[in-house]
């Protein structure tokens, strides 16, 4: 499905940027007068526009996982040096890396972006119960459900990048919390990550009872805007990094029973030169239920780091790839690695530290659709997870078996069963978080996963020239498992308490 075309509204409402964040600029402009205007407004400033170049929300979340690595390739041409220095601190979880990626030109606001869509969303609330506002109750409901499930969507995606994880501490400083589009942000402090949470879980109770409320075929209308199965699948996610375990199996159960969702059956796909993967951004894809991103953000600090080979200026490599672990973790009869992870190119075997985005017919990324879709496979894994925390081994068992047997060749036999080794205790739960890791690689949750699931200690092998240099080392509970608040946030807004800061790792 093509992405939803973006309409450009002249009319400002509140919102000229929230790029001094917390230090906004602008003032009213325009006061709307009926719901439809909220609506439209709800596309330029609360969605992500797929075309949105400047557009910086999940580009940190693969490169400090251990789904990828410095590439094998040997990249010894005189022009690498600075290039290998670009993503060097995010790549080693560095305390200064953003500072250090400006002063190479490569640092991206995942912090202003947010906040920009968060105070879209603000606008558009404190505009849909006044009196004055013209519309239907369903036309409101429409744009308040949306709203609130696009800001608890951001707060989850930033409280889980700058605050520490929920079941480990969540007394810990998470981010600010900002409910109202009003120009005033003097004093705004950090919220504590159950504060945080509180919200999401508010925002998105609130917003399943507005979609609630509109006709059925409303609830999933496939236009790239939210949808009711959207909001229970965040739901459940939230559910799940809360470790309430029967909510998030309640809701995941939702997802897979009340929609029509499929999972997709990868033994049907057959890449042909027009479309070597996948359109898994498309509601043509059984499994999505939202679809949403711009396609370059997922791949930017990947895609735009190229080494150059011995001897040659024209002939060059992708500096970060899938890492071993990851590619390894994949059986041969399982199919989701050549449909998951992109590889380097037509003619390099190299896989990709991404997947499941729009790509050419060079495997270049194809910015004509959208980035992303939310899947009803994440409600499967979920539900696994769930089923296993409430004692139910024989249904986690019998959930992934489900979710297997679309993965994995027809021609595998019995393949796709979970190994009897693997059917209860702790080898089940171990399996579990495999599974999850091949199912949902590269969806911007893995680094959130190892976060979740203990912040157990894991290491990047640092290379230069295709000669191992450093080992850097996340250690158990380490600090860099929680992001520094950027620098020109704390410039903007001194009363943002900074984190924690972890020691250098080179």
């Amino acid at each position: 499905m093509k992405k939803l075309k973006y309409s450009i509204i002249s009319l400002v409402i509140l919102l000229t940027s929230c790029s001094e964040f917390l230090e906004p600029q602008s003032q009213t402009e325009y006061v709307p007068r009926d719901i439809n205007t909220l609506n439209e407004l709800l596309i330029g400033n609360a969605y992500i526009d797929p075309n949105a170049q400047n557009a910086y929300f999940f580009l940190y979340h693969e490169i400090m996982s251990d789904d990828v690595s410095i590439t094998s390739e040997t990249t010894n041409h005189t022009d690498n040096q600075a290039k290998y220095s670009k993503a060097k601190p995010y790549f080693s979880w560095h305390p200064e890396m953003f500072n250090l990626g400006e002063e190479n030109n490569y640092y991206f606001s995942v912090w202003k972006s947010h906040y920009d869509k968060i105070l879209g969303c603000n606008a558009v609330l404190d505009y849909a119960d006044k009196q004055s506002m013209k519309g239907t109750t369903t036309e409101r409901s429409f744009v308040k459900g949306q709203a609130l499930t696009l800001r608890a969507f951001y707060y989850l995606n930033l409280v889980n990048l700058f605050g520490e994880p929920y079941n480990y501490n969540k007394s810990a400083l998470g981010v600010p919390l900002k409910l109202t589009s009003d120009m005033t942000y003097e004093g705004l402090k950090r919220s504590t990550v159950e504060q945080v949470y509180a919200q999401i879980v508010n925002d998105l109770n609130t917003a399943e009872n507005e979609f609630l409320k509109l006709p059925v075929e409303q609830q999933f209308n496939k236009e790239a805007r939210i949808t009711l199965p959207a909001i229970q699948l965040l739901k459940a996610r939230v559910a799940l990094y809360m470790e309430d375990f029967d909510l998030c199996a309640t809701y995941s159960k939702k997802v897979i029973d009340n929609w029509g969702l499929k999972l997709l059956d990868l033994n049907d796909f057959v890449s042909v030169a027009a479309a070597p993967y996948y359109q898994f951004s498309s509601y043509n894809n059984p499994e999505a239920l939202w679809l949403y991103g711009y396609s370059g953000d997922f791949t930017r600090m990947f895609t735009e780091i190229l080494s150059l080979n011995p001897n040659s200026t024209s002939i060059t490599r992708r500096m970060y790839n899938a890492s071993p672990a990851l590619v390894s973790s994949f059986t041969s009869s399982d199919l989701r690695l050549k449909n998951y992870v992109i590889k380097e190119s037509t003619t390099i075997n190299n896989y990709m530290p991404y997947g499941k985005i729009p790509v050419s017919v060079t495997y270049s990324t194809d910015f004509n659709f959208f980035g992303k879709a939310l899947r009803v496979s994440e409600a499967y894994i979920m539900l696994a997870e769930a089923f296993y925390h409430q004692n139910k081994a024989s249904e986690a068992v019998a959930v992934l078996e489900t979710l297997r047997a679309k993965r994995f060749a027809k021609t595998s036999g019995n393949d796709y069963k979970v190994p009897t080794t693997s059917t209860s205790g702790e080898a089940l739960f171990q399996f579990i978080k495999e599974e999850r890791r091949r199912e949902m690689c590269f969806d911007g949750l893995r680094w959130f996963d190892l976060r979740r699931w203990g912040m157990e200690s894991f290491s990047h092998v640092w290379k230069v020239e295709g000669v191992v240099e450093a080992v850097f080392t996340l250690e158990k509970n380490d600090p860099a498992f929680t992001l520094p608040i950027p620098f020109d946030a704390i410039e903007k807004n001194p009363y943002l308490e900074q984190n924690t800061l972890a020691s250098p790792k080179y």
